[in-house]
């Protein structure tokens, strides 16, 4: 694989590297690359435990890259992202964000989808900024995140489009922990080899179990959220203002996605 790099420190623990520069967007390689991941995985028996990073200190995954959108669908009949993450969260594997840098859209969604999400107190950002251009949160930001934050937090979320840091996505319930940046990959990495330590049959039934008692996103809410994506993409009023926002540096790198939250909100 190109763009996602995979580190097995042991049978038991991975670590997932994105690295897509020049801003990690999604598209439809990377899509595909996670397709031959979780085909890796389900058939991984001693793995109990992967880490998914990024090699861009500002960019853990920008958002998708919205020139190139993929409606490839993988074998549950959902979109390639959904399709990775429903099938992730099935298989008895404890799965761990390590944010540093900016997540956004999908890049939001992705982490949304994981186990457990860990983000770096000074340097991650997270926001769903669809709404601001003319779009809503396709690969499951709108199913996930009311799961994790509540109804009414979500829909301060995605309808903001702001920019949220870690202090404030930890207090929402967002993200589990924000950890100094200086003590973020070690904190993951000793989380991680703490849990490849155990054995993997309990790990299996705690992750069952908790799965039963939670509200897991289904399959048909996630569908309905794509169909819905793709459908605003022919809008006439999605198509003016993504224009507009490319014009004003949406997907290069530069000080408007370095703050995209911000200048969404400025005509």
């Amino acid at each position: 694989m190109k763009k996602l790099h995979v580190t097995r420190h042991s049978p038991a623990y991975w670590r997932v590297t994105i690295d897509n520069p020049p801003l990690n967007l999604i598209d439809p390689e990377v899509l595909h690359e996670l397709q031959d991941l979780i085909n890796q995985f389900e058939v991984a028996n001693e793995l109990k435990v992967v880490v998914f990073d990024s090699t861009n200190p500002d960019y853990y995954i920008a958002h998708v890259d919205i020139s190139h959108i993929s409606t490839d669908v993988g074998p549950t009949g959902l979109r390639l992202l959904p399709d990775f993450m429903q099938r992730l969260s099935r298989l008895p594997i404890i799965t761990i964000a390590s944010i540093r840098g900016r997540a956004r859209g999908i890049g939001a969604e992705f982490v949304e989808g994981l186990d457990v999400r860990f983000g770096s107190r000074e340097k991650m950002i997270l926001g769903q900024p669809e709404v601001g251009s003319a779009l809503i949160p396709g690969a499951g930001g709108s199913v996930y995140l009311p799961l994790l934050v509540g109804r009414a937090r979500a829909l301060e979320i995605i309808a903001s489009s702001e920019d949220y840091d870690a202090d404030t996505a930890e207090r929402y319930g967002w993200i589990n922990r924000a950890i100094p940046d200086a003590e973020l990959d070690d904190f993951v990495d000793r989380f991680a080899r703490r849990i490849a330590s155990f054995e993997k049959k309990a790990l299996i039934e705690a992750k069952r179990l908790v799965n039963r008692s939670s509200l897991l996103p289904d399959d048909a809410r996630l569908a309905a959220a794509g169909e819905t994506f793709i459908r605003m993409q022919t809008w006439p009023e999605t198509r003016s203002r993504i224009d507009k926002i490319v014009d004003r540096g949406f997907q290069k790198p530069g000080d408007f996605e370095l703050r995209l939250g911000h200048h969404l909100g400025i005509e």
